[in-house]
């Protein structure tokens, strides 16, 4: 008599491979969460260290602009009146009259 005949052969096959499913299970979730942790270190690590002087110095551009568009509309305050537009176009004429612009050294 063939072993496939045997009545408990099924249900310890797929008992078997419900088991190794299982482990198998296990071990993909450990892995995905060393591979996340790993990714979260290597990403604050790179936030961290090479965009934070870049962002630093962004950040402290854009709060001078902010300052200068300031006193620009408080120089004159029928410019809070004007259009967005209108405005950004009379701040850089404003900018460059009072010679806070950047000119290229082939500009100069």
């Amino acid at each position: 008599m063939p072993m496939f005949e045997e009545p408990w052969f099924v249900p310890s096959v797929l008992g078997g491979v419900v088991f190794f499913q299982f482990l198998l299970l296990i071990l993909v979730l450990r892995v995905s969460g060393k591979v996340s942790s790993l990714a979260r270190q290597i990403a604050s690590s790179y936030r961290e260290s090479s965009l934070a002087p870049e962002l630093i110095h962004r950040k402290e551009e854009n709060s001078e602009q902010k300052k200068w568009f300031a006193a620009f509309l408080d120089e004159d305050p029928s410019r809070k009146e004007l259009p967005k537009k209108e405005q950004f176009a009379a701040f850089r004429k404003w900018r460059e009259a009072k010679g806070l612009n950047w000119k290229s050294p082939g500009e100069a």
